[in-house]
């Protein structure tokens, strides 16, 4: 199969999901739009961004997606050496009210795979949090992707354990402060290739 048609055949899924999830959106007029705009958004995204895969879309409430990445994913060290993935799978839910309040930090992302992530601003469990410290209200769909991504390659951190904005894990703050060479785990923006994989 050429790259022409796996990229053809990624589109089609995509916005046939995005039709799918359009004819069942709920709520009011104003939340119906919001979500309208930003599921096109996402797609869009994707459509820019090759290592992204949407796996499924929900409207009917909350505006709710599963995704991928391949990318570069820090899993707990074994003796002292950190594992690495090759790809994520996140979860995003937005509630309706976080368009004029703004979210706890840890809420609206989390991390299905892999379950057992080792950084200083994620809970390693069943769809692990991800803390993306303050989130303004209204924060787009496509932002708090694109949050996810940088958090997660270890491009945007904390690591300090007194700030109340974001530190999940004690232990791989220390890790990282003994092992700066893991900071960070790749320098590609989500538009990029990933060293990581082929171009």
């Amino acid at each position: 199969m050429t790259q022409p048609t796996v990229v053809s055949d990624r589109a089609t899924r995509h916005h046939e999901m995005l039709e799918k999830a359009l004819s069942v959106n709920g709520g009011g007029r104003d939340w119906r739009g919001w979500k309208e705009a930003g599921a096109i958004d996402v797609v869009d995204l994707a459509a820019r961004a090759p290592r992204l895969e949407i796996f499924s879309m929900d409207l009917s409430g909350d505006a709710h997606f599963t995704y991928g990445i391949r990318m570069p994913v820090p899993r707990w060290p074994e003796q002292d050496r950190l594992l690495i993935s090759p790809a994520a799978v996140f979860d995003l839910h937005y509630q309706e009210e976080w368009r004029w309040t703004s979210p706890p930090g840890w809420l609206p992302l989390g991390l299905w795979e892999p379950k057992d992530i080792f950084h200083p601003n994620c809970r390693p469990s069943l769809r692990g949090a991800i803390c993306l410290g303050t989130i303004q209200p209204g924060c787009r769909l496509t932002e708090i992707i694109m949050l996810g991504y940088y958090t997660l390659t270890l491009q945007d951190f904390v690591l300090n354990e007194a700030d109340p904005h974001g530190v999940m894990n004690i232990q791989a703050c220390e890790f990282y402060r003994n092992h700066p060479e893991y900071l960070p785990l790749t320098r590609a923006g989500l538009f990029d290739s990933w060293e990581g994989e082929p171009a």
